[in-house]
């Protein structure tokens, strides 16, 4: 069997819920490896739950029917022998014609059912995560997203009427196809990034929603107060606070989000760097003195590992590194 074949089958078996544990990490791998791989799921799947909807919505006993077809056959025949008549083969093809028409009825019938199915795709919308890495993502507009890790968002399968709108929980660069008539909406964690044409980053995780524009313009809104951000600005909403704070300060790794390792350190204070690495390796990063917090770091990382990047750190500003289980902690005397 090919690589094709093997693919396929594991797919319908997917589908039908059937695989077992490594069958299912294979096929969300396959899907994840290629936008050609995530097309063809998307349209596999939507053909999937299709034939389920038919199935459920179109029950026919097709034994039952032929039973009594049958019976009704046998009983003129009955009839015809005791006249002593012979319309045999006209009998045989009246039955045959309805044997026919009940095919076509029961083909127009799911025929039917599929078209209703199919006919306000619309209201149909897919969710798209990017587990353990950054991927990224092609949505129907031609709007493009680099997904950090742990991320998801959700998009119609076809952008009608006069928004193009999405939601998005975790962290997503965006580059949005321009289209003046149809403005691209973002919306997460009870705000809303409203654009027509650029390239920006927002990041929302625990209620903290952060917006930096790589170029263009977006308006960042939250209940009834918005800004306007152009290239070069970034703007943020603490948890529970309804307060916008928009600032020039635009850290440079929003420009490097399609690799989620790689680094750019400009005077970044110690507490903001561990804050970034953190987010991207998913461990919890701990400063034990205060006066360590404010060193400013300027460096740079390209395909390092973590614990390289700590190790230059701690050769850096002379600190400490423990490991101790899902946390590393470092301490020293600072950098004064």
């Amino acid at each position: 069997m090919n690589q094709d074949q093997t693919i396929d089958d594991l797919l319908a078996k997917y589908l039908a819920d059937e695989t077992d544990a490594h069958e299912s990490d294979t096929i969300s791998e396959w899907i994840i490896a290629s936008e050609d791989n995530q097309k063809t799921f998307d349209h596999s799947k939507l053909i999937w739950d299709g034939v389920k909807g038919v199935q459920h919505q179109q029950k026919v006993d097709v034994d039952a029917a032929w039973k009594k077809l049958n019976i009704t056959k046998k009983e003129k025949i009955e009839v015809v022998d005791l006249s002593e008549r012979r319309p045999l083969k006209k009998l045989n093809w009246v039955t045959n014609f309805l044997k026919i028409a009940a095919v076509f009825v029961l083909l127009f019938g799911l025929w039917y059912v599929a078209a209703k199915q199919f006919a306000t795709p619309k209201n149909d919308v897919l969710t798209f995560q990017s587990g353990n890495q950054s991927v990224e993502r092609v949505l129907p507009d031609g709007t493009k997203i680099i997904l950090s890790k742990n991320s998801t968002v959700t998009y119609p399968v076809k952008f009608e009427g006069e928004n193009r709108e999405v939601n998005l929980i975790g962290e997503g660069f965006f580059d949005v196809h321009h289209d003046n008539a149809h403005p691209f909406i973002i919306h997460t964690q009870g705000t809303d990034v409203k654009v027509l044409g650029t390239s920006f980053n927002v990041r929302a995780y625990n209620a903290q929603v952060q917006v930096v524009v790589k170029t263009g313009r977006v308006q960042f809104s939250k209940n009834n107060s918005h800004v306007i951000l152009e290239k070069g600005q970034k703007a943020e909403v603490l948890a529970n606070v309804n307060t916008i704070v928009k600032s020039e300060d635009l850290d440079r790794n929003t420009d490097v989000q399609a690799n989620a390792k790689s680094f750019i350190f400009e005077k970044k204070s110690l507490a903001e760097v561990t804050e970034i690495l953190s987010q991207k390796y998913d461990i919890q990063i701990i400063i034990s003195q205060d006066k360590i917090k404010n060193c400013k770091l300027t460096a740079s990382f390209e395909h390092e590992n973590l614990e390289n990047i700590i190790t230059v750190i701690a050769e850096t500003f002379n600190l400490k590194i423990q490991y101790q289980d899902d946390r590393i902690i470092l301490s020293g005397e600072g950098c004064e």
